[in-house]
């Protein structure tokens, strides 16, 4: 017999992780593992994925009203729309002739659209800038707002004569959301703008204004850029003004800088020769133009080293460095300095490095390319100031001795099992539809392979064998102090809560950011396409992550399959699965090494390399 189907407000919220592990309801019929029980949903979202598992026999599930599909072992996601304020999921399973139902809430901010609907109206919260804003004149000024959907939109900067009617367009994606843009005129005064939109709704013939909390400052020419402190020495740097991701890969901030912009809680930076980049506000502290001084470079030497080679530049201060590692070269590049003194000592020992170049100033940047010896490979790099001194080492490859049993014998291999335990949300890693966390199935994994490549004869580093906690940089050090000679980092995937996870096909992927780590992860990447029938997410080049953005060895990381998908985790949590993946990282491994030696053998007989002429 059927059970009558309840209102919203007497309905159970389905049980997650946590609850499940408690007698009363780890048999519950219905699990929502994600998103947990007012969960906040990223600004602008108007969809989100939802996944759980049904314990019931041959259900079928409905989430408002929307048929999902349940896999043969209970677990379903699905992507399904939303909209602000408090959002009510409410599944209805079926099973056997019984109905069972249980809600999932969510919080979406922003007020929900509908209110803004009966004439025109604005959204005070999303409002642009809402944060100091301070730009030259000739910049762009990115324009936003929120309000009645279907309306027309403008803004006006004032204090400007041709920024009276600026046009904003509605994104189709996301309704209410109008978006704009104005470049400043060259010959803009120097002021503080107000900037206002104004909003007309044509159905019901209404208006709207509204000035932005926080003013425009247009900027003097003469008086900026202006020099700051940095209080972070050795911070990255953003390509845009954003709070998270978007990081310069390259550079490294030190010193003073020069800022001449201001936005979302970060200053622009001039590097110079149309170079800019981005940093928090709290980073920086301002510093008085007198205390300013441009950077001289007085020395360079070089000096090898069994296992590296240094180079080392006596300056005058610290100042941003950016280095940029390529195949064949290594280019350096000193901001805030207007002269090399041309004194030079080059170790010719070096079996890395051929030659040094340097450039003359340019907009008091100094770039020196640092060659690397053909057919030799760059292992790694890493750089640090001593005193005023910029100090770089380029780490040499490190030679192993296989045998034909024991093709890894030598190699000091540092296995990373992804994230630490945490079995209270928010987690640390994902959550699978079944209710398994990432850390287990990543530290399972990282077991089964360091059995393997022990066998194989290779040193294997872990840096979790139990249920420990290690932070980024306490892994990085771990593999620096015991001198690893590569950085796996296993991992298992999720994707943004916005994004359709139904969209195209999902599987396993490799990630990697410097070109000393482009054949590690082209060879392990190779592997998975041989041998793992999940689909092909990609080699991918990558400047967010921490791990293989790591610079002294090769580092990449893998993501073996998207745990978030009921049938993935099914095969990541079956030992066949765990074995299958275990192999696959294995022989990429040894293809590594491998590829490495027969390049060794051909530099060292070339003509054994070249074709027959019989």
């Amino acid at each position: 017999m059927g059970l009558a189907l309840f209102a919203e407000t007497d309905l159970p919220v389905a049980p997650y992780l946590p609850a499940q592990e408690s007698a009363e309801t780890k048999n519950a019929p219905i699990t929502v593992q994600y998103p947990i029980e007012n969960h906040f949903v990223p600004a602008g979202a108007t969809h989100i994925y939802l996944f759980g598992k049904i314990n019931l026999p041959q259900p079928q599930l409905q989430i408002n009203g929307r048929s999902v599909p349940v896999h043969p072992n209970g677990g379903f996601i699905t992507f399904l729309p939303v909209e602000q304020g408090t959002f009510t999921f409410t599944l209805t399973a079926t099973s056997k002739g019984n109905t069972y139902q249980a809600v999932r809430h969510v919080k979406v901010p922003g007020k929900p659209i509908d209110q803004f609907i009966d004439k025109a109206h604005f959204d005070k919260r999303n409002i642009y800038p809402s944060k100091p804003l301070w730009l030259l004149p000739g910049d762009t000024v990115s324009l936003s707002a929120r309000g009645t959907p279907r309306s027309q939109m403008a803004a006006e900067i004032t204090g400007i004569a041709s920024a009276k009617k600026i046009p904003l367009k509605e994104s189709a994606d996301t309704p209410g959301s109008y978006r704009g843009s104005f470049t400043l005129p060259k010959d803009a005064k120097p002021q503080n703008a107000k900037i206002i939109y104004t909003l007309y709704d044509p159905y019901t013939q209404t208006k709207d204004k509204i000035t932005a909390k926080e003013r425009l400052r247009i900027l003097d020419p003469k008086k900026f850029p202006q020099p700051a402190r940095v209080l972070d020495p050795g911070v990255k740097l953003r390509q845009i003004p954003v709070s998270s991701g978007s990081l310069y890969p390259f550079y490294r901030t030190y010193g003073h800088v020069l800022i001449d912009g201001r936005d979302k809680g970060l200053y622009r930076l001039r590097l110079g020769n149309g170079e800019t980049a981005w940093l928090e506000e709290k980073k920086l502290k301002s510093v008085s133009p007198s205390s300013y001084q441009v950077n001289r470079l007085s020395q360079l030497d070089t000096f090898a080293h069994a296992s590296s080679t240094t180079i080392r530049w006596n300056g005058l201060k610290r100042v941003p460095v950016s280095v940029h590692e390529f195949a064949d070269r290594v280019e350096v590049a000193f901001y805030y300095t207007q002269h090399f003194d041309e004194n030079f000592n080059f170790d010719a020992t070096s079996p890395l490095l051929q030659r040094i170049e340097w450039s003359e100033p340019k907009d008091n940047i100094i770039t020196f390319t640092l060659y690397v010896q053909p057919g030799q490979m760059l292992w790694g790099h890493t750089y640090q100031y001593e005193g005023a001194d910029f100090v770089l080492s380029l780490q040499h490859t490190p030679r192993i001795h296989p045998t034909p049993k024991r093709p890894l014998r030598g190699a000091r291999i540092l296995l990373d099992a992804g994230h630490s335990p945490k079995r209270k949300p928010p987690y640390d890693g994902l959550v699978s539809p079944s209710g398994h966390l990432e850390y287990e199935a990543n530290l399972a994994l990282a077991k089964e392979v360091k059995h393997k490549l022990e066998k194989a004869g290779s040193t294997v580093i872990m840096t979790r064998e139990k249920d420990n906690h290690m932070d980024f940089p306490d892994r990085y050090h771990k593999a620096v102090k015991e001198n690893a000679h590569i950085f796996i980092s296993l991992h298992h995937n999720a994707l943004p809560d916005a994004t359709n996870p139904l969209a195209k096909p999902l599987g396993y992927s490799v990630y990697y950011t410097y070109p000393h780590s482009f054949k590690l992860a082209e060879s392990i990447h190779q592997s998975f396409q041989k041998n793992v029938p999940l689909p092909d997410s990609g080699l991918i080049l990558n400047d967010v992550l921490f791990i293989p953005r790591i610079p002294d060895m090769p580092s990449v990381l893998i993501e073996n399959a998207y745990m978030i998908l009921p049938e993935q985790e099914e095969l990541v949590m079956s030992k066949k699965g765990r074995r299958l993946f275990a192999q696959t990282i294995y022989q990429g491994i040894v293809d590594f090494y491998q590829n490495l030696q027969n390049a060794d053998m051909a530099l060292l007989n070339p003509a054994s390399s070249q074709p027959s002429k019989n």
